[in-house]
C-alpha cells in the first residue's frame, strides 16, 4: 500500500494556522478517513507504465493546494522546435543608427543641452561649425561670392547673346561657370548648422567643445533604438544547422525574463549567415523591433530554434524539481493526492523542456509550486483524520 505523507509541519513552518485543517476532520472522523482513502488499484492502472520511485503519496487538500500556490496543468503533446543555446550579442541596425557630420570646416560650439544620452527630435540643432578667425579664410564663404560674381556675368551677357553681340560659345562658358559655382557652394555650410538627422539618443560625442574639425567630419552619434539587431554566435560543428533555424529567444544579464524575438517582429538576415566565421563560431543575425526594454551592446543567452518537433511532451522548467542530480515531477492523482515521478529531460528553451520519459499526455502535472509539494513530501508528520497505512 502507499503511504499518505502530510503537510502539518509544513504549513507550521510556514507560520499558517491549521484551523481550517483541523475542522474538517472534528465532526466526523470516520467519514473523513473514507474521504481519504484512495483506490490506489485505480491509481496504477491510470499511471501504468511510469516509474513513481518510492511510491509515496502526498497529501494536499484544495484548500491547502491554493494557499500554498500550486497549481497543476494536464500534460498535451504539442508541437516543440530543437533548441540550440549560444552566446550572442544585441547590437545597433543600420536602420537604427545616425551620424551628424559637420558641414564645414571650422570650430564646434554644441548647443544647450547637448550631451551622451540627451534626447533628440529630427532637425534638433546639435552644434555650430564657425570659420572667421580661422587661418585660410571661410571657404564656403569664398564659394558663396563665386556664386555671385558668376550669376552677374550670366545676367550681363544673356541680352549680349540675345542680339548676337556675344558668341554662343562665350554665353555658354559663363552658365557652366555658375553651375561650377553653385556646385562648390553649400547653404548648410553656409549656416553652419549641425543638425540632428533622425530622432533618438546621443550614444556619443566624437569632438570637444572649441575643437575645430574638417567639413564632412562625424560630430555625434544618434541612435533611434527603433531597430536592433541579435548577434547569435553558432559553433561550427552546428553548420547543418544554420538552413533550419526559424527564430530566437534570448535572457538578459539584468532580467530572468526569457524573451521570444518573434513578438518583436524578428527576421533572419540570412544572407549574413555563414558569410564569415570568427573563432570557430558562425555569426547567425536577426533584425528586430525594439520594445524599450533591450540596448545595444548587451550580451545575452540566445536560445536558437529549429525546426519544430510535433508531438512532445513538454512542461514549464517550473514543474522540474532537481534532487541530487535527478529530476523529477509531481503528478496529481485525484483532488488530493500527488506522487513523485522521475523524468528524462530533453532541450529547453528558457522556459518549457521537453520530457524524453517519465511523463505521458494526459498526466496532471504541478507546474507551480513543486518547491512546496518536496517540502511535504518531506515531512514525516501525518494530519489527523490519514493513517499511513490502508
Amino acid at each position: 500500500m502507499h503511504n499518505h505523507i502530510g503537510i502539518y509541519s509544513l504549513l507550521i513552518s510556514c507560520g499558517l494556522t491549521l484551523c481550517v485543517f483541523a475542522s474538517c476532520h472534528k465532526d466526523n472522523g470516520k467519514d473523513e478517513l473514507a474521504h481519504h482513502h484512495h483506490d490506489h488499484g485505480v491509481h496504477e492502472k491510470e499511471h501504468e507504465g511510469h516509474d513513481h520511485g518510492d511510491g509515496q503519496e502526498i497529501i494536499f487538500t484544495p484548500e491547502q493546494a491554493k494557499l500554498l500556490g500550486v497549481k497543476t496543468e494536464v500534460v498535451k503533446p504539442v508541437a516543440f522546435h530543437s533548441i540550440i543555446k549560444v552566446s550572442g550579442e544585441i547590437t545597433e541596425s543600420a536602420h537604427g543608427a545616425a551620424v551628424a557630420s559637420a558641414p564645414a570646416s571650422g570650430v564646434v560650439t554644441f548647443a544647450p543641452g547637448i550631451a551622451e544620452g540627451a534626447h533628440v527630435g529630427a532637425g534638433t540643432l546639435i552644434a555650430t561649425v564657425k570659420s572667421t578667425g580661422i587661418t585660410g579664410g571661410d571657404a564656403n564663404a569664398a564659394a558663396r561670392v563665386a556664386v555671385d560674381a558668376a550669376k552677374k556675368e550670366v545676367e550681363r551677357l544673356k541680352p549680349l547673346h540675345e542680339h548676337g553681340i556675344v558668341s554662343t560659345a562665350e554665353y555658354n562658358a559663363a552658365v557652366a561657370a555658375l553651375n561650377q559655382a553653385r556646385a562648390s557652394y553649400s547653404p548648410a555650410a553656409s549656416s553652419g548648422r549641425i543638425t540632428a538627422p533622425s530622432a533618438g539618443i546621443i550614444t556619443a560625442l566624437d569632438v570637444r567643445q572649441g575643437q575645430y574639425v574638417e567639413a564632412g567630419a562625424p560630430v555625434a552619434n544618434i541612435s533611434s533604438s527603433s531597430m536592433l539587431n541579435l548577434r547569435a554566435d553558432l559553433p561550427q560543428r552546428h553548420l547543418g544547422a544554420v538552413s533550419s533555424l526559424t527564430g530566437a529567444k534570448i535572457k538578459t544579464p539584468y532580467s530572468n525574463e526569457v524573451i521570444d524575438l518573434s513578438s518583436m517582429g524578428a527576421k533572419r538576415i540570412a544572407e549574413a549567415d555563414v558569410a564569415r566565421a570568427n573563432g570557430g563560431y558562425i555569426p547567425v543575425y536577426f533584425s528586430f523591433s525594439n520594445n524599450g526594454t533591450l540596448l545595444p551592446g548587451t550580451a545575452v543567452e540566445v536560445f536558437l530554434e529549429g525546426a519544430p518537433k510535433e508531438n512532445a511532451i513538454v512542461v514549464p522548467l517550473t514543474a522540474i524539481s532537481e534532487q541530487q542530480g535527478n529530476y523529477y515531477v509531481y503528478i496529481q492523482l485525484d483532488e488530493e493526492g500527488y506522487l513523485k515521478s522521475p523524468v528524462t529531460l530533453g532541450e529547453n528553451n528558457g522556459q518549457d523542456v521537453e520530457i524524453l520519459k517519465g511523463l505521458h499526455a494526459g498526466d496532471k502535472v504541478v507546474v507551480k509550486g513543486a518547491t512546496n509539494v518536496r517540502l511535504a513530501e518531506t515531512s514525516n508528520v501525518v494530519p489527523e483524520g490519514h493513517s499511513h497505512n490502508h
